[in-house]
């Protein structure tokens, strides 16, 4: 199995006088991550992948063997491996188009490490394995994005709470 897997960091960042990172916020992968991802077997048709990502509404799913995983079949994947090379989707599997190996973080990495790892492996998703590294979730640029909104606005409320406060 081509599984990369990285254990979590300390979250020591050595920065003075700087805004807080999501590490010194304390947010780990397993607060932004999708569980439970939709996962398919390596024999899946690719037929029947484009039909569940559809139906889903979903880009991607981990191909899985004995619960861990050993590849990623993308939206991107599907187009390229599968139309534009004129394959048939009911013949092709899972195992021929997938993307390996697997890019991997511990459920309990810092989003910072999972960001520099996705950074460093061109990647805009990230598979997230738990201590057996079975597949517990998977973590795409557009989990962080909704989720730094989110920080956005809540701290724009309490700055606007603060602000409002007797003096």
């Amino acid at each position: 199995m081509s599984l990369v897997c990285y254990l979590p960091s300390s979250g020591a960042t050595g920065r003075l006088n700087t805004r807080p990172t999501p590490v010194q916020l304390g947010m780990k992968v397993s607060d932004v991550m999708v569980r439970n991802p939709v996962k398919v077997g390596p024999d899946t048709p690719c037929l029947q992948l484009a039909h569940l990502m559809r139906d889903r509404g979903i880009g991607s799913v981990v191909v899985v063997e004995d619960g861990r995983p050993i590849g990623i079949v993308t939206e991107r994947d599907l187009v390229h491996r599968v139309m534009a090379a004129s394959m048939n989707p009911e013949a092709c599997t899972a195992a021929q188009i997938s993307s390996r190996p697997v890019v991997a973080v511990s459920v309990h990495a810092d989003v910072e490490m999972a960001v520099d790892t996705m950074n460093e492996y061109g990647i805009r998703r990230i598979v997230v394995v738990d201590d057996r590294d079975s597949v517990a979730g998977i973590l795409t640029t557009d989990d962080l994005a909704r989720r730094l909104r989110e920080m956005s606005e809540e701290l724009a409320v309490k700055l606007m709470i603060l602000s409002q406060r007797k003096r």
